[in-house]
């Protein structure tokens, strides 16, 4: 949590000269040169400082608050910008993680009251320019804390770095699909962020005219939706999603009335959203967590469906702000990006999921085989039981696993078979739409498949087979010492594609473009850009390879294109 030390005097005129133009405090307030104090429109923020390396340290402020406590009558409400607040804020550990489940069932961590946001710089003078993280964990799970995305790598390639938090679950995304519950909160804090962000950014050394924002999995999904939705707000200038964007299976939920309407009428509220909205509004917010998805209560297909609680197409009638108002696939398809944007997966991405259910739910292949309509993608509307189904599960089942029953032995081929349809498919799809609707703007696509010492969580959950699973490619960018199981060994070809990766994503940070000039640790590679047809990218591997002209997995891809084109009654249906 954060806490005040005693208020700086200031002269009005002094503070007024802050307060418009914000800054480093004078030299009579740095007691400890070691702990900078920094004055922005939002008040004062005292830091640390901290080591990235031998010779190498940085600047650290965490715990910000960006935005009113989201409690009591703002629950469920769009985000209150902060006040000024009196005194000097300590920056030297986090603010609250906001509230989700914990990691045992039953279990509940963090706080309602959990708007923070973390930055990280080498330099408090100038202007460097800044990337926003937003992390991912299914819109349920997980922080910008520095246990998790510690900043070590990014610093020094003279950029700022900002992570920050945003509500999940039911306290992020309930909606009731009309006015008394629009949704989106968990959204609209990372644009209520960004808005602080564009404020506050210049008094430590960051540069508002030259902000990207970046995350992965869900992370990834709200930064496409930021993309189509608020690219023309000037809050951000160029973006990232790895590992997911709207049209991803999970990322969008289109009737999210049913889940708001089952909370309530579980606890005893009916199911009018006029009367029960406020009901909720005054129950303890760990009442909630138990109504949110997990891994150990989610049915099969489990991550084959939109989570619960989730993105929405809000009402028009809101009194609050609205940010989405179309479906995700009408608002590429209506050409809304504006900015520079990089999309990419892991190879492999399904062996993360496919190692969790193996791990607690042996039934799941015997679940597919008694019921394949489960392999039929819910965004393509095929009823069960009819042709199409059958059509579409038989052809499914005969590319990947050549009809045979799913047990162990195939395995492989079934998580194969995930990763297309948990990603890879729909990513592709967003990077062809995305070109089809001829934006000016650059778009960037890549592959990574990086097999190494930084695979971190392929260790943990015990994955064998070659590749990079969901999230892997984490540790190439982050310093994460809450995987860490030993030291990597200096030498290892790892740190290289690490420091690869972390250049291409700093450069297009800077410029817009991942690859502005020769750079031998690049290997002196130039990024394809993706063409009118969506194709060209970049394959990030042992090394980088330019892939003009080509896409990736095209073998696979075309039988998902083709069975939309054949039997889906209304494709896009999110």
């Amino acid at each position: 949590m954060v806490s005040l030390q005693i208020e700086t005097m200031w002269s009005p005129v002094v503070l007024v000269i802050l307060l418009a133009f914000g800054s480093v405090a004078p030299a009579a307030a740095q007691s400890d040169p070691t702990r900078p104090i920094v004055d922005s429109l939002a008040g004062q923020v005292q830091g640390t400082t901290e080591s990235c390396g031998l010779f190498c340290t940085y600047y650290s402020f965490k715990g910000i608050p960006y935005a009113e406590p989201p409690v009591g009558s703002r629950r469920f409400r769009n985000p209150v910008p902060r006040a000024r607040w009196n005194g000097v804020l300590d920056g030297s550990s986090h603010g609250a993680e906001c509230l989700q489940p914990g990691l045992l069932p039953g279990q509940v961590r963090g706080a309602e009251d959990c708007l923070f946001l973390n930055i990280y710089t080498q330099q408090l003078i100038g202007q460097r320019s800044v990337m926003v993280w937003i992390h991912g964990g299914g819109y349920n799970a997980n922080s910008g804390n520095s246990e998790d995305f510690g900043p070590e790598k990014f610093v020094p390639e003279n950029v700022l770095l900002v992570t920050i938090n945003y509500r999940l679950g039911a306290l992020g995304f309930l909606s009731t699909g009309d006015r008394y519950a629009a949704g989106n909160w968990g959204l609209k804090d990372c644009l209520q962020a960004l808005r602080w962000v564009r404020d506050n950014i210049g008094a430590y050394g960051g540069d508002p005219n030259s902000v990207t924002i970046f995350g992965n999995s869900a992370g990834g999904s709200l930064v496409h939706l930021l993309v189509i939705t608020a690219s023309d707000q000037g809050l951000f200038h160029r973006a990232i999603a790895q590992s997911g964007t709207a049209l991803v299976p999970f990322a969008f939920q289109p009737r999210p009335r049913f889940y708001a309407d089952r909370i309530a009428v579980a606890l005893g509220f009916g199911s009018d959203s006029s009367t029960y909205v406020d009901r909720l509004r005054s129950i303890p917010a760990e009442q909630l967590i138990p109504f949110q998805d997990t891994v150990f209560t989610m049915p099969v297909p489990r991550y084959l469906r939109p989570q619960d609680f989730g993105p929405v197409v809000e009402p028009a009638d809101a009194p609050e702000e609205t940010i989405i108002r179309q479906r995700p696939v009408d608002l590429i398809r209506s050409g809304s990006r504006r900015v520079p944007l990089i999309v990419g997966f892991n190879d492999l991405e399904g062996a993360f999921f496919t190692a969790i259910e193996n791990a607690f739910d042996p039934t799941v292949k015997e679940q597919f085989n008694a019921n394949p309509h489960l392999l039929v993608p819910f965004f393509w509307n095929v009823p069960e039981g009819t042709v199409a189904s059958s059509q579409i599960s038989t052809q499914f089942r005969q590319h990947y696993w050549q009809s045979q029953p799913l047990d162990a032995s195939l395995d492989y081929e079934w998580t194969v078979y995930m990763s297309d349809h948990l990603f890879l498919f729909a990513i592709d799809q967003t990077v062809r739409l995305h070109a089809e609707a001829a934006v000016a703007a650059p778009l960037y696509y890549y592959k990574f498949s990086y097999d190494g010492d930084l695979n971190l969580y392929k260790k943990i959950m015990g994955v064998q087979y070659p590749g990079a699973i969901h999230t892997d490619d984490l540790p190439y960018l982050f310093h994460i010492a809450s995987a860490l199981q030993e030291p990597i060994p200096a030498g290892s070809h790892a740190n290289t594609v690490s420091s690869r990766v972390v250049r291409l994503w700093t450069n297009f940070a800077r410029t817009g473009n991942p690859t502005p000039s020769q750079d031998a640790l690049l290997q002196n590679i130039q990024w394809p850009l993706v063409g009118a047809t969506g194709t060209g990218y970049l394959s990030i591997g042992h090394d980088l390879i330019a892939m003009p002209q080509q896409s990736p997995n095209p073998t696979r891809m075309a039988l998902w294109y083709n069975l939309q084109q054949t039997y889906a009654n209304t494709p896009f249906e999110i």
